[in-house]
């Protein structure tokens, strides 16, 4: 069976770096990869010379309607042998292959082996295109009496094996960099660690603070405590309370009740295009979130937080922060509110432009050139490996 193919063939102009995308879904599924992937392209096309296809190798499938901006591919079988014939009658077509890597979406337990074999055939083939592995994520953890507990060393073994045979490295954490030089034994410069991008878009321009109504801005998923979203609610009113927000927007969390104190008005919104969420974000003051904050790097949630300005409001475990966050520094911490001084309106916007100016170190713009600089500094590869570098 061949590889289905939708958009558009006479985009790939010559004179342009071809490259393969690889990704479990494309647009117009819902999926945050398959949005970071495409607005990566947009980018790396207009500012970089750098056209992209699309291969679809998930467990699911939306498939585009009409003619797509870039051409797209589904492969016809989750197999090691499907892929590599796939890249391999194309090997001149293509200057790289960039995968990227969430292992549930190539299997529903994390374990692609398929992919892993494949990705190792590949690094063997003579005159094969560059191989650049993106990891949006690494393997899962959870209690004794979980799957994910179990199947984690083969999760780890499927993510070791791809590294090995990646010609580049890259993820959004620094956390997930330091695995990944510890299991291939690449010094740091080889993994570069860089935040994801806002897929809800990046103004450039921010409205004045005075200009913006006293409203925060809520999320209705990513919730990683385990919390219930009428928690999460209650938790984001009191917040509005201490720093005298009279309105709080809801951002999806489905259809189930939700009540907030007396004085607090309530706006829950369903499901919004990435402009009207930049609109919306753009109106409020503060926000909350709910999303594992040690996790940041890995969030277009608090991509698009950041890149709108808010003061945010985060939680986690301990006012420490990675990837270069800090409670008072450009977030604010729920356990410094609770247990001490509120930051009055200029603290709090001081706050969101120190968050947006640590957002723009890792803007649309910014990746797409750390990107487009890393695929040109890999080397054509003229020989086969005969054995994994590690």
């Amino acid at each position: 069976m061949a590889a289905a193919f939708f958009g558009n063939a006479h985009q790939r102009g010559n004179s342009m770096t071809q490259i393969l995308q690889i990704l479990p879904r494309v647009p117009p599924a819902v999926c945050g990869i398959g949005d970071y992937a495409w607005q990566l392209a947009q980018a790396l096309r207009d500012g970089h010379d750098i056209q992209s296809s699309f291969l679809s190798a998930g467990t699911s499938w939306t498939q585009p309607q009409g003619e797509t901006e870039f051409p797209v591919f589904r492969l016809p079988q989750l197999t090691a042998q499907a892929l590599v014939d796939f890249i391999a009658a194309r090997a001149g077509e293509y200057e790289a292959v960039v995968l990227h890597m969430s292992p549930y979406g190539y299997q529903k337990r994390a374990v692609p082996l398929w992919l892993a074999s494949a990705w190792r055939q590949l690094a063997q083939l003579k005159s094969r295109p560059r191989l650049l592995t993106m990891f949006h994520e690494l393997y899962a953890s959870g209690p004794v009496t979980s799957s994910a507990f179990w199947l984690q060393p083969l999760q780890k073994h499927v993510l070791r094996t791809v590294a090995c045979a990646s010609d580049s490295l890259r993820t959004n954490r620094e956390a997930y960099a330091d695995w990944l030089r510890q299991v291939t034994g690449r010094p740091g410069g080889e993994v570069i660690a860089l935040p994801v991008f806002s897929n809800f878009g990046e103004p450039a321009n921010l409205p004045p603070w005075d200009a913006r109504e006293p409203a925060m801005a809520l999320f209705g998923w990513g919730i990683h405590s385990g919390e219930s979203l009428e928690a999460i609610v209650a938790k984001a009113a009191g917040f509005c309370q201490r720093f005298d927000i009279k309105k709080l927007h809801l951002i999806g969390g489905g259809a189930e009740p939700l009540s907030v104190p007396a004085g607090l008005e309530l706006v829950r919104h369903g499901y919004l295009a990435a402009s009207a969420v930049s609109a919306l974000l753009q109106s409020c003051r503060m926000a909350y979130t709910a999303y594992s904050a040690e996790h940041f790097g890995k969030s277009t949630l608090m991509a698009a937080l950041a890149a709108h300005g808010l003061a945010v409001i985060v939680q986690g475990h301990q006012a420490s922060l990675p990837d270069g966050l800090g409670d008072g520094l450009n977030v604010i911490h729920e356990s410094s509110v609770q247990g001490g001084r509120i930051p009055d309106s200029a603290e709090s916007e001081s706050l969101g432009q120190a968050l947006r100016q640590w957002y723009e170190r890792h803007s649309l713009s910014q990746n797409a050139t750390s990107y487009a600089t890393q695929l040109r500094l890999l080397e054509p590869v003229a020989q086969p490996r005969k054995t994994p570098p590690c």
